[in-house]
């Protein structure tokens, strides 16, 4: 009698840990998703900014040439 109480003890113990490791599981994939949305975000940020920024240094260029082009022709 006494090893099997020491068994439905040990059964116990060890459900208490699964649903104990259960939870910790979900709460872990609970945070990466919420990291890996996190992270995507930031990398649709950034890649906005890069755009811009792109988007800015093609600008100057552009007046640059037309700058450039003016001198030309006043050299002419």
């Amino acid at each position: 009698m006494e090893l099997l109480d020491s068994l439905e003890q040990r059964i116990d113990e060890m459900l208490k840990s699964i649903r104990s490791l259960r939870e910790e599981n979900r709460k872990l994939a609970d945070e990466a998703s919420a990291g890996a949305q996190s992270l995507k975000d930031e990398v649709r940020r950034l890649t906005n900014e890069l755009e811009s920024e792109r988007e800015a240094k093609n600008a100057v260029l552009q007046r640059i040439d037309s700058l450039l082009q003016k001198l030309k022709g006043e050299e002419s």
